[in-house]
């Protein structure tokens, strides 16, 4: 880089008035020119030798740059998981992308005045890793307000929320702000299995005196104290009489719990958090998920004023995490495309391309929209979050303006009122030619797509879709699943892994849906190759639970790479070890795809690397760089 801008040189429009121009400027007597003496010669050679000595300085604090902005990984064991499913030794970064990747032998010798070199010693790289459905802010909130699922009764809760008052005394608790708010319970592991009431909170006179919303841990039900039922008998909110489409006031035992779109009546009387607060969760939150190795995730449902937010962070510098945008429109299931338009940073941090649309309830609380009744509970059959007959339009709508549209179903009817949408969509483009149809690249999504039938899971790679799907919801819910759906639907239908990828969807995509489970990619991999609880056991013993839908480990990690990627039409920036991507990976202290099973759960990550820079972790300190 050069010292200095070079000279411009001066046109004669551009003048100071007071320059003399060729025709004022007067010319010099013949006797005046003479001709150039030794020591005018010598001061030439002068000048001319520190017009050379500048330019080295400037060629060398140019080459020194683009040192600074290169290094060199090697003695490392590299899964590339790129299309040819290569491995590798080594690779080389260049100003954050990944610009050659070979044995250690074709590095070394085709980067030899690369002066940074990382000897790994045979540590385990791989790229990096993608959260294909999670909820940022939310989990940077959460992280500072009492967690609640580790509570195996309702006296535990109270005794969590107690301590947390207890030990935030600096904080009142007021109906004007803050509330105190709480998230991850979960009444399957309460003695009763039954949702809890207002007056189990209200027990305790200090939790009574304080406004209270504790989320279940899948978000899909809300449980509020009697200050909060009285605040909204205050606005007008009856609970006792009140009707929510798409929602539902559980009134047995007693009143405290709302359900999908009842979560409104108390959402709308929430204090909103303060530009403070949201730059300490998104802080929180991006520190975190770079401790597990996440690189990228996919943001599933976000508000145009969050966008806004995110924005501002990015321009501050205070986003280094990538982000693949799913919008949430201020209303639900409505078309507002004209008021968040498409966008995309240079750098690949953020991109906004897609909507969050949302059809039924969770299965944890019964409201996954079911074909036939639950069989622990046959007066339900779940939560229509819509009108059905207002999809297929909707749909319509947000791809003919180039976006793409992800939609929450969990239960088997959502499922197929949702693929119904997109197949009426999709032959109206290419009409009924099979191929076409198998080979389009509208990459519709569904969201957890948890329990479908068996033909609606062939149906899915008919027409290309793709099931963006959590191994560790599996894995939380396996206690309870056969009991609530039956042996046939859980078999044949119920976190279908395996029959997704059989039926010939292009990509599966894999995450967590933090902070309804924890984001470490460990803990998905080990479920998705295991389908065991941590501690090895299952319902079905220590094959796993339905065994025959796990899968590989190389599956589990395409689906947290190189599928995750291709979910946010990103497989050409990143996913995978390749030249030209961005140099997004994560080095782990053991073999991830060779160490038993178990040991998933142990490896430590060491580094994470995002466009080449180091978030998380330090490679000195650790003794790795040469």
């Amino acid at each position: 880089m050069p010292l200095t801008a070079p000279t411009r040189r001066c046109l004669n429009s551009e003048r100071s008035p007071n320059m003399p121009t060729a025709e004022n400027q007067p010319l010099l007597p013949d006797s005046q020119l003479r001709p150039p003496t030794a020591s005018r010669f010598r001061r030439s050679l002068m000048t001319l030798g520190m017009i050379l000595i500048l330019g080295v300085i400037g060629w060398y604090l140019a080459v020194k740059e683009s040192n600074d902005a290169t290094y060199l990984v090697h003695n490392a064991n590299v899964y590339t998981v790129d299309e040819r499913g290569l491995k590798a030794n080594a690779f080389v970064v260049e100003n954050g992308k990944f610009v050659d990747i070979g044995s250690e032998k074709e590095i070394m010798e085709r980067w030899p005045n690369v002066k940074r070199k990382i000897d790994l010693h045979n540590r385990t790289v791989v790229p990096g890793l993608i959260d294909s459905h999670g909820h940022l802010m939310e989990y940077g909130h959460i992280l500072a307000q009492p967690r609640l699922n580790d509570a195996r009764s309702v006296e535990e809760v109270r005794a969590i929320l107690k301590l947390y008052v207890e030990n935030s005394s600096n904080i009142t608790y007021l109906e004007k702000g803050p509330w105190l708010q709480g998230w991850g319970w979960d009444q399957t592991l309460f003695p009763s299995k039954s949702f809890p009431t207002a007056a189990d909170l209200d027990v305790d006179p200090v939790l009574a005196s304080i406004p209270i919303v504790l989320r279940r841990r899948d978000g899909h039900a809300s449980w509020i104290n009697g200050r909060v039922i009285a605040l909204l008998r205050l606005n007008g909110v009856d609970l006792d009489h009140a009707v929510v489409d798409g929602g539902e006031i559980v009134r047995d035992p007693g009143l405290g719990v709302l359900l999908d779109n009842a979560m409104d009546l108390v959402d709308q009387y929430i204090p909103p958090f303060t530009e403070k607060q949201n730059q300490a969760a998104l802080s929180s939150a991006i520190s975190a998920l770079h401790s597990v190795g996440i690189t990228s995730i996919h943001d599933a449902g976000v508000s145009p004023d969050t966008i806004e937010f995110y924005k501002r962070s990015h321009e501050a510098g205070r986003f280094r995490l990538r982000n693949y945008i799913m919008i949430k429109c201020p209303s639900l299931n409505v078309y507002c495309g004209n008021e968040v338009p498409k966008f995309e940073t240079i750098d690949g941090i953020l991109k906004l391309n897609s909507v969050k649309l949302f059809m039924d309830g969770a299965l944890g609380s019964w409201g996954a929209a079911m074909l036939e009744p639950y069989q622990d509970d046959p007066s339900k059959s779940g939560i229509l979050r819509s009108d059905p007959s207002i999809f297929p339009e909707l749909v319509k709508q947000w791809i003919d303006n180039g976006y793409q549209v992800n939609t929450h179903c969990i239960g088997d009817r959502g499922n197929r009122i949702i693929l119904d949408s997109y197949e009426r969509n999709l032959v109206s483009i290419f009409g009924n030619d099979l191929e076409k149809l198998r080979q389009n690249d509208y990459r519709l999504r569904i969201e957890h797509a948890q329990i479908l039938t068996p033909s609606d899971i062939q149906r899915t790679g008919r027409l290309a879709i793709l099931p963006s799907m959590q191994p560790t919801h599996a894995t939380s819910d396996m206690g309870y699943a056969e009991s609530r759906l039956g042996y046939e639907r859980t078999k044949y239908g119920a976190y279908a892994w395996r029959s997704f990828l059989d039926s010939g969807v292009p990509a599966l995509p894999l995450g967590s849906d933090f902070p309804v489970e924890s984001p470490d990619p460990r803990k998905g991999i080990y479920s998705a190759v295991t389908r065991r609880y941590a501690n090895g056991s299952s319902p079905h013993g220590p094959d796993g639970w339905f065994p025959e839908q796990r899968l590989s480990r190389m599956e589990a990690l395409r689906g947290f790479t190189l599928d995750a990627a291709y979910g946010a039409f990103m497989e050409e920036s990143i996913g995978s070890i390749s030249k030209n991507k961005f140099a997004d990976f994560v080095v782990f202290d053991q073999d991830i795809l060779t160490v038993p099973e178990h040991d998933i759960l142990n490896a430590m990550v060491l580094a994470t690397v995002i466009g080449g820079h180091i978030v998380f972790g330090n490679l000195e300190k650790l003794g790795l760089l040469a």
